[in-house]
């Protein structure tokens, strides 16, 4: 290399970094400095320190783990919007951006990795309601490109599809706050590496297996007749075209496709060598276990295809469509009609998904577990059987048949798909001890010494009747909230979580925010048996307490109409209920108010817009495997129209997010996107 240009080059290379260096002093000396003066210093200056945090000495470096774990604590508090405090001023959507961009850029120069938040489950609602569902305009929907590793059930189904067995699953599914499975939650560890390594090695035996039956070889019970014919003992010279079926077999069988050209040379390469070393048993077992482990089988790829449109996107690949509408929906592959049409190039339009999204969703032959498993992480209500109970105090519990009887309801109302989330929150409709036996028809999932309606507070000479839903006693219960599962899944094992009740009502229905509990504070309540509930938790507000709690005890407390079996009440420890509760904290104009007792706040709460616009945006989340952003505006708006054109049709809500851009768009550039 010339030594001119080489010198030229160092000290173009030395100016430009000196330039960005000068910018980013300006931009701390014309940005950063006042923002930090303007709106942080009068909590955490010199003299006030709030949460142990003074921002008086920082400067514009960022280095040092101490300086980076005080910029990555600002960066989080600004990108989430819970910094400046609500009733402090609040500084501009492009100033904030501007502070988050700083930082993270600064950062990124120190080594230090910043992690976006508002990616993770439970952070979704940090994103501003009024920019997804207000009047501001937007533009078009799309998702950054991903690669999606499949599901546990996914894998167990295709697993069992190809060769039936008994195999440990080297996937599972993350438990916490939100939906489990989302698109940046999973990557292949060494302990998942190594389970698929042992269901690899196990399913490729029962595919190559020769057994000796009456004196004679023949091949296994789970072997195709392509691997056989290679791995014959009879067969004395195995030839490449028998080579050929038994890759094509597996590829058909495991990608759904045929091999390219330059897989078909490599996987042949690799055979004749595996079996010429091995054998041709091991051989083969070898060549299938390979495409067993290929990357296609295990994650979903989802970047688009072909020429990006005027806004920077890429409709996903006919491929890429018919696993993304399967998966969507089932835990399956994709059925014969997606994949024929995704061959002939016929899902390359919006109307070509939406055919076959209806058809999906039509046909009650088609298992869509998918849907039912929304509601159950949605709702939480299956968390009832992990919740210890002593049976000595209430000994007809039972709660997996709790668990069934709410997932009947929900299916019913699925199944009228009219006003669906209103229906789920109002209804006094219930299945009890409801269940279907193998010849698909009802019976009583209660056994017989276990009087489990008794949680729903029904007569003790109650007789159960194969005609469901019941009606539930007038005054006593309102929907999901009031099943018995959903008490005992927000419950203690002795009693009542209000706490709990309240957090779920704030996040999954106002859409609001609770901060996390600080490690500082010791959350106890008084242990003395003589206290009702809610004169217990007269300690939470305390000062300190009650900034946080006021947020979810009034909607929790409202909820002591029932015991922590679930069980209706009119009295606690021989004094009256208290059931008044209040929505407040919400902004929501028409929606705060104080309430008498849990069906009056549950009504309110289902006749309110936003609550369920919130609603669709945890629709969103589930389906799409992430959280909305400001991007997906347009998404949800549509969905949120289609919902409430349809007549409240949830069937039409899934249809509309299974069809919009942000399903079926791939941003070119991710950093062209708007933030969160």
């Amino acid at each position: 290399m010339n030594r001119a240009f080489l010198s030229l080059s160092l000290l173009l290379y030395i100016t430009s970094a000196a330039a960005a260096q000068q910018a980013d002093r300006d931009a701390w000396t014309k940005t950063i400095r006042p923002f930090l003066a303007k709106h942080c210093m009068e909590c955490h200056g010199a003299e006030t320190r709030e949460a142990e945090l003074a921002f008086h000495q920082l400067d514009s470096n960022l280095a040092g783990d101490q300086r980076a774990e005080i910029w990555i604590r600002i960066y989080d508090q600004l990108n989430l919007g819970t910094m400046p405090p609500r009733d402090a001023v609040q500084p501009s959507q492009s100033t904030r951006e501007k502070m988050t961009g700083w930082i993270r850029g600064e950062l990124h120069k120190g080594g230090h990795v910043v992690e976006n938040k508002l990616r993770r489950p439970g952070f979704g609602n940090y994103v501003q309601h009024e920019l997804l569902f207000g009047n501001n305009p937007v533009g078009r929907s799309s998702s950054p490109p991903r690669l999606w590793r499949i599901r546990p059930a996914v894998y167990d189904t295709v697993t069992q599809q190809l060769a039936k067995g008994k195999y440990t699953r080297p996937f599972t599914l993350k438990s916490g706050d939100g939906f489990r499975d989302f698109d940046n939650l999973y990557k292949l560890s060494g302990p998942d590496l190594n389970l698929l390594l042992t269901n690899t090695s196990a399913v490729a035996t029962r595919l190559v297996e020769v057994i000796t039956k009456d004196g004679r070889l023949q091949r296994g019970p789970q072997t195709p007749k392509q691997i056989f014919d290679l791995i014959d003992p009879a067969n004395k010279e195995p030839n490449d075209r028998q080579l050929d079926e038994v890759i094509d077999w597996i590829y058909g069988r495991v990608l759904l496709r045929q091999p390219t050209g330059p897989e078909r040379d490599r996987l042949t390469a690799f055979a004749r060598k595996s079996i010429q070393q091995n054998g041709r048993i091991l051989g083969v077992r070898n060549l299938v276990s390979a495409v067993l482990l290929n990357p296609e089988g295990l994650y979903r790829s989802e970047v688009g295809d072909g020429q990006p449109d005027e806004h920077g996107r890429m409709l996903l690949a006919p491929r890429e469509l018919a696993f993304a509408i399967a998966y969507a929906l089932t835990d399956r592959h994709p059925d014969g009609l997606l994949l024929k049409a995704a061959d002939a190039g016929k899902l390359a339009s919006r109307a070509e998904v939406t055919s076959h999204v209806e058809r999906i969703l039509d046909d009650k032959k088609i298992s869509k577990p998918r849907i039912l498993s929304f509601f159950r992480e949605y709702f939480e209500y299956v968390n009832a059987a992990d919740v210890f109970k002593d049976k000595e105090l209430f000994r007809s519990h039972a709660p997996r048949v709790l668990v069934r009887d709410t997932d009947q309801l929900i299916l019913y109302i699925y199944e009228q798909d009219r006003d669906v989330l209103r229906e789920l929150l109002t209804t006094r409709k219930s299945f009890v001890q409801f269940g279907i036996d193998r010849d698909g028809n009802p019976n009583n999932m209660g056994q017989a010494d276990r009087r489990n309606y008794l949680s729903y507070s029904l007569p003790l000479d109650w007789k159960w009747v194969s005609e469901q839903p019941i009606e539930l006693p007038q005054g006593q219960r309102a929907g999901i909230l009031t099943q018995p599962a959903w008490l005992v899944a927000k419950s203690d094992n002795f009693d009542n979580h209000a706490i709990r009740r309240g957090l779920w009502i704030r996040t999954r229905l106002l859409g609001g925010t609770v901060p996390d509990l600080p490690i500082t504070v010791d959350a106890q309540l008084p242990n003395d048996a003589t206290l009702t509930l809610r004169e217990k938790m007269k300690v939470t507000r305390e000062k300190y307490c009650w900034k946080c709690h006021e947020r979810m005890n009034p909607l929790g407390l409202a909820f002591e109409q029932y015991d922590h079996f679930g069980r209706w009440r009119t009295r606690e420890l021989g004094k009256p209920i208290e059931t008044s509760g209040a929505i407040h904290m919400t902004g929501i104009a028409g929606l705060e108010s104080q309430v008498s007792d849990p069906i009056e706040l549950i009504h309110k709460l289902a006749d309110s817009d936003h609550v369920r616009q919130v609603f669709v945006r945890h629709t969103f989340r589930y389906w799409m495997g992430r959280n909305e952003t400001r991007n997906d505006a347009a998404t949800l708006r549509r969905a949120d129209a289609d919902y409430v054109d349809s007549g409240g049709s949830m069937k039409t809500l899934i249809a509309s997010l299974l069809t919009s851009d942000s399903f079926l768009y791939r941003s070119v550039q991710t950093q062209s996107m708007q933030p969160p």
